[in-house]
């Protein structure tokens, strides 16, 4: 899908795993180009990249899951993109990030915002109104957090995600999976409705977040949710 604007190209591409989401973030004029979250095809990447007129300078990392950085390798060899991600994800080559971090991509500024939780080096990427949110808000869920996550926190996550919902409201958000309802329903979102929709971030406080999250399976049945 492209969802460029006059400044911005701004691609986001099914390159399979588990519904995965890849993003290309391009300065249009230079070509110079971010791309997020490899995942498991590197060539496919790079060669769209290529047939799009992109020159990949930058691999950014949401997170240190292999499902998003599978591919980190082989791209970092195909295109010599300088890697960035979260020290404590241990993301192989990267530049550790600090919290609010701009990268500069051409002409573009790309803002790197430290959002633990999922994992605990996990970062969002902010430019020109597209915000890439990776594994900790997807559209209408969040993240998983617990035993099956090393290192995730909860706490974390929630404060993580009402940091995120004081970005202005028309914020284009565009998570790491395609996991709303069947595929392509809603791809993308925006912190306005999800502030407004998503249960996660209607909860009124902690403990009712962590009570979702505890009976998600029971209350996505009651709501009809897939």
């Amino acid at each position: 899908h492209d969802h460029s604007s006059e400044r911005v190209r701004f691609l986001q591409i099914h390159l399979g795993g588990d519904r995965n989401f890849c993003y290309l973030i391009g300065d249009r004029k230079s070509g110079k180009t971010a791309a997020v979250d490899p995942g498991f095809a590197p060539a496919r990447f790079a060669a769209l990249a290529q047939t799009e007129g992109l020159d990949i300078t930058a691999i950014l990392i949401t997170h240190g899951h292999p499902d998003h950085t599978g591919g980190l390798e082989q791209l970092r060899d195909l295109t010599g993109a300088v890697v960035f991600g979260g020290a404590e994800d241990k993301v192989p080559h990267s530049e550790p990030l600090a919290d609010r971090q701009v990268i500069q991509v051409g002409g573009l500024d790309i803002t790197a915002l430290a959002t633990p939780g999922h994992s605990p080096g996990h970062f969002c990427y902010l430019c020109e109104g597209f915000l890439v949110t990776g594994d900790i808000l997807f559209c209408g869920k969040v993240g998983g957090t617990g035993t099956y996550f090393k290192g995730s926190s909860a706490r974390q996550e929630y404060d993580s995600l009402h940091g995120l919902m004081k970005l202005p409201d028309e914020t284009l958000v565009f998570p790491g999976h395609d996991y709303y309802g069947g595929e392509g329903q809603r791809p993308h979102s925006t912190i306005g409705f999800e502030k407004t929709s998503n249960p996660f971030l209607t909860a009124p406080d902690f403990a009712a977040f962590c009570h979702l999250k505890d009976n998600w399976a029971d209350y996505k049945k009651e709501h009809g949710i897939r």
